[in-house]
């Protein structure tokens, strides 16, 4: 493929590659990178498309990739909350649990948003996922998100 036939592509194509990543991940960097992944795998790729088949191919290729991204999410989330019942276990091992869930409610209640509150009680106490406590409250799964992460930032450091 020339320089200018990959450059040809590429502005015909990215704007629409870029919507569809930004629907799928709701996050502009992310899908920003999404879509620099898959034109750079197109332009090392040893077999090209078909020049009639390339909006198909790069159209499916963002939306798979997307789904990586979305899965990775899912395990960091994971990951999060097991990070989270370390952190406190080790960062309050001298109190009992009742005593240490106290003070955890207690700077919740007293320095979280109600949002960030209503967010973080429905995730870890209730156990719900990320899309469920969405759909519950009525925001999207990245505000969900960004709470939690700014509310689990300041836990840490306030037990720190």
């Amino acid at each position: 493929m020339t320089k200018e036939e990959f450059e040809n592509i590429y502005r015909r194509h990215y704007a629409q590659m870029y919507r569809l990543a930004r629907v799928m991940l709701y996050d502009p960097q992310e899908s920003k990178d999404v879509v620099s992944e898959v034109f750079t795998r197109l332009l090392h790729a040893k077999q090209l498309p078909m020049e009639n088949k390339v909006e198909g191919y790069l159209m499916t290729a963002v939306r798979n990739r997307c789904h990586d991204v979305n899965s990775h999410r899912s395990i960091r989330e994971r990951v999060e909350k097991l990070f989270l019942q370390e952190s406190m276990q080790n960062n309050m091992t001298t109190l009992d649990d009742d005593d240490r869930l106290e003070r955890l409610m207690q700077f919740i209640e007293a320095e979280l948003p109600p949002l960030s509150q209503q967010i973080f009680r429905l995730r870890f106490l209730r156990e719900m996922s990320y899309e469920e406590v969405a759909h519950a409250i009525g925001v999207s799964k990245v505000t969900v998100y960004n709470h939690l992460s700014q509310s689990l930032q300041r836990i840490k450091e306030h037990f720190r």
